[in-house]
Parts: structure tokens; C-alpha cells; sequence
């Protein structure tokens, strides 16, 4: 009965909602692409043995498969905590339903697997159990299929806990995200030290679920049945109608955030446009997505480059060796999300706008802001950089310099010629938002590093002239916060202008 109940209520709320035609013409467009994307993995999948034999003949497919479940379930549960949103499932639409509260419990996570998220990875589990059950183990097959299924499972469960551990304790989190990194880094590196990597785990664990040992099975159903268990107890705890009284997980990111607040003006601008980032679907994607380009610049520690590779490189292989691990790398995240500053605010100008602030600070905590994300961009690779003695580190110490000097002004300056409003509680890849005044301002700053590496055929000159550039720039940072006032308060009126006719 509650089953029944719950069902017809959710498809009650999806026909009434509003923008329903839209909602549809989304859901249409994701299965398409879930239908392509799940299409090409079972292609895959229908192969894999074929390839693992080319690549090592006589190794098992399924244990090769079993070996990348692990790594695969951690990168997964990452992507998801940051382009979903909420807890999977929103229980409060339903708590006035007559149904016991473990029971609406029990139903929603039922129906938290039961997404796309889930079916396009499945798809390739799938295949690949399908092709090694034809080659004649059916039992294997089995077992790697449910150890598929249980780490989609693990993953549905986790992402959403994740998440509102993440935007109640940002400092924790952003912490837990740099030993992510670093120990992938590490892993990549391969130091030699004899730690066990990921892939050794997992092969451990799902490696002996396929083989039917009953040691790893065990930990691996125990660990299975504790998170299940967890997140239907926190989902219980989440059923709460009255949100007036403060959270007690409240008093550890938000006091540091809080004192750094207390540091003056410009830092209280700049802990604001930080509470935005974090709590905002929409602009927690940037912030993965500037992850994403810190991770491809710690594999560059690992590809086997020397300082005579760039200096015997002629200038398009440079620019091909430098623009997207060197200027995208560090300077992503004030390129991605520094483009849309003022935009992410244009639903509630007005209210930003009545606060006592002035230009200067305001303008003050926004290039703080990018600065900080600039820098944590650079320091996540570093270590890794530094260990492997990398040549690399060359040309990301001058790109940091230059991002930091050049780019992220340029890119405050040119945010004050938005004039759309954006939903910081959208899920798209990209929000159109096209500008021709900040494309005129920060085009010929992304394109001036390569006139140096054009001009000059020495590599001193080539990367010690965008680096001066750069620092020179960052020294008279001053001076570009002057000349941002003075562009913000020329801005506003046409800015408050266009953010009010866009949300019309």
C-alpha cells in the first residue's frame, strides 16, 4: 500500500510541477544521451576481453575489469557529489502522507538506484558479465555483475551523504579533496616506496568476490549492508520539518569561515562568494571542473619531458605543450566561475546591491577570491611536480605567475560587463552568457603569453618574460583594484538594468 501511495503521489508531482514541458524535454534529451553513452559502453564491454587479451595475454577479463571497480566507484561518487544535488531523494513532499516514517524511509532508498546515473555504467558491467558468461564462466560472470552492481549501489548511497558533509564542513572537505588528489598523484608517480595503490585493493576485494573467495566477499557485503544501513538512518534524520534550529555539524567549517570573515571588508566579500561556491550546484561544477585540469597537470609529472624537449620545441608544439596544462590549469577556476561573477548574483541584486558595502570592497573580496582559487590550483600539483623533478614545473610556476598577475583582473574586469542573470541552482554543463565587452577585455590577455613564445627562441626569455609580466602585475594588483572600482560603479546601473530584464 505505501508503495502504491508513494508512487502515485511522485508522478502526481512530476505532471504538476511547474515548467513540466521543459522538465520533460530534459528528461527526453538525458535518456537520449544516456542511450548513446550506455550504447558505446556495451560496444565496449562486448569487447574487453578481446582487448585485456592483446594488451596481456592470459589474464582474466573479469578480473582485469575487477581490478578498476574501486578507483572507478571513488571518481564516480566525486562527479556525483558535485553534479547532483540534495539527497537523492527529497523525503519532505511525502512526510504528510499517511506512511511510517522507516517505512518512507525504506521506499526512497529503494528508488535512489533506480536513476540514469546508475544505468549507463551498469550497461558496460553488464556487457562485460554477458561476454564472459558466453565464454563459458557463468559462475564469474555472476559475481563480477553483483560486484558491479553493489559499487553503483555504494555509490548512490554515499554521493548524497558526501555532499551535505561537504557543504556543512567545507574546510574539511576541500582537506579530504587534496589527500584525494595527492594520493593519486603518488599513485601515478609510483614513488617505489611499496605502498599499496587502489588498484591492488581492488583487486583484492572485488578481484576475490569474482573468484568466490569468502574472505574479501564477506568484507565486501559487510561494507555493503553498514552503508545502507547509514544511509537510511541519515535520510530518517533528514525528514525534519523545522529547519529554524541551528545543525550542530554548523559550528566547524562556518566558524573558520566566519573568522576569516572577521579579518575585514574585502575578506567578508570574498567568505560570501565562497558560501555561494559551495552550497549551489551550478558553481560547485566549476569548482570540479578546475579539480579536473589540476589533475591532468599532476599526470604531466609523469610523462617523460626535459628542459631540451621545450627548448628544442618549435612554437606551435610549444603552445600545444603549454596553453592547456600551463594557462588552463592554473587559471581555470578564475576563468570558469571568474567569468560569471555579478551573473550568479543577478536573481538577488537587489538585495546585494542594498548592502552596506562599498565598490572597493566589493570589488576587493571578488579578485581576493580568484586569487585564492588560483593558488590552490597551483598548490595541488606541486608536490607531485617537485618529487618527480619534473621540467614541467617550469612552465607551471609561469603560467601561475601570469594567472594570478594578469588573468584573474582581467577576468574581474570584464564580469562587470555581464548582463544576465544566472540560476546558481541549474545542473548544466555550460550557462550561455555571452558578452561582447568581456570578451574584448580578456581575449588579448590569453593570447598575449604566446607572442613571447613566438618573439624569442630562448627558453630563459620565452617563460622568464611572461613570469615577469605576471609578478610585475601582481605587484601593482593596488592599482588594478582602483581601476576595478572605477569600472564596477561605471557598470552597475546597466548591469542591475540587463540582470532585471533577463529575469523577466
Amino acid at each position: 500500500m505505501a508503495l502504491w501511495t508513494l508512487l502515485r503521489h511522485r508522478l502526481q508531482a512530476a505532471v504538476r510541477a511547474p515548467f513540466v514541458g521543459r522538465r520533460a524535454l530534459s528528461l527526453i534529451l538525458g535518456g537520449f544521451l544516456a542511450l548513446y553513452l550506455g550504447g558505446g559502453l556495451v560496444l565496449v564491454g562486448l569487447v574487453f576481453d578481446d582487448l585485456v587479451r592483446e594488451v596481456a595475454p592470459g589474464a582474466d577479463p573479469l578480473l582485469v575489469a575487477a581490478k578498476g571497480l574501486l578507483p572507478f566507484g571513488l571518481g564516480y561518487a566525486a562527479l556525483r557529489v558535485v553534479m547532483e544535488s540534495g539527497l537523492g531523494v527529497d523525503p519532505r513532499p511525502y512526510q504528510a502522507l499517511p506512511v511510517r516514517r522507516s517505512a518512507l524511509a525504506g521506499l526512497l532508498a529503494v528508488f535512489a538506484p533506480l536513476s540514469l546515473w546508475n544505468a549507463v555504467p551498469l550497461a558496460f558491467i553488464v556487457a562485460v558479465g554477458v561476454e564472459g558468461a558466453l565464454n563459458g564462466t557463468g559462475g564469474a560472470a555472476l559475481r563480477f555483475g553483483l560486484a558491479g552492481l553493489g559499487v553503483l549501489t555504494a555509490v548512490t548511497y554515499a554521493a548524497p551523504m558526501l555532499r551535505r558533509a561537504a557543504s556543512d564542513r567545507p574546510f574539511r572537505a576541500a582537506g579530504a579533496v587534496g589527500l584525494l588528489v595527492a594520493a593519486g598523484a603518488i599513485e601515478a608517480v609510483d614513488l617505489g616506496v611499496g605502498l599499496v595503490s587502489l588498484v591492488d585493493v581492488s583487486a583484492w576485494l572485488f578481484g576475490g568476490v569474482v573468484r568466490g573467495d569468502v574472505l574479501p566477499t564477506s568484507v565486501a557485503a559487510l561494507g555493503l549492508v553498514g552503508l545502507v544501513g547509514g544511509y537510511v538512518r541519515w535520510l530518517r534524520g533528514a525528514m525534519v520539518v523545522d529547519h529554524s534550529s541551528p545543525r550542530a555539524s554548523s559550528d566547524g567549517s562556518s566558524e573558520w569561515l566566519d573568522r576569516l570573515a572577521r579579518r575585514g571588508p574585502v575578506w567578508r566579500e570574498a567568505v560570501l562568494e565562497a558560501r555561494l561556491l559551495l552550497r549551489n550546484a551550478q558553481t560547485r561544477w566549476t569548482f570540479f571542473t578546475a579539480l579536473f585540469f589540476v589533475l591532468v597537470i599532476s599526470g604531466f609529472s609523469v610523462s617523460p619531458i626535459e628542459v631540451a624537449d621545450l627548448r628544442a620545441a618549435p612554437p606551435m608544439e610549444l603552445i600545444n605543450m603549454t596553453v592547456f596544462p600551463g594557462l588552463f590549469a592554473t587559471g581555470m577556476f578564475a576563468i570558469y566561475h571568474g567569468q560569471n561573477l555579478f551573473s550568479y548574483e543577478g536573481t538577488g541584486v537587489e538585495a546585494c546591491e542594498a548592502r552596506p558595502v562599498s565598490a572597493r570592497h566589493r570589488m576587493g573580496g571578488k579578485l581576493l577570491f580568484l586569487e585564492v582559487g588560483t593558488l590552490f590550483c597551483f598548490l595541488v600539483p606541486l608536490p607531485t611536480l617537485l618529487l618527480s623533478q619534473n621540467p614541467f614545473l617550469i612552465v607551471h610556476t609561469t603560467f601561475f605567475l601570469y594567472n594570478a598577475g594578469v588573468v584573474v583582473p582581467a577576468v574581474v574586469a570584464g564580469a562587470t560587463f555581464n548582463r544576465k542573470a544566472l540560476a546558481v541552482d541549474e545542473q548544466a554543463l555550460a550557462q550561455t552568457n555571452f558578452s561582447g565587452g568581456r570578451l574584448a577585455v580578456t581575449s588579448p590577455l590569453l593570447v598575449l603569453p604566446f607572442l613571447f613564445l613566438f618573439s624569442f627562441d630562448r627558453l630563459v626569455l620565452q617563460f622568464g618574460g611572461v613570469a615577469a609580466l605576471g609578478l610585475l602585475s601582481l605587484l601593482a594588483l593596488p592599482v588594478w583594484l582602483r581601476g576595478l572600482t572605477r569600472l564596477y560603479d561605471y557598470n552597475r546601473h546597466a548591469m542591475l538594468r540587463g540582470f532585471r530584464a533577463s529575469r523577466e
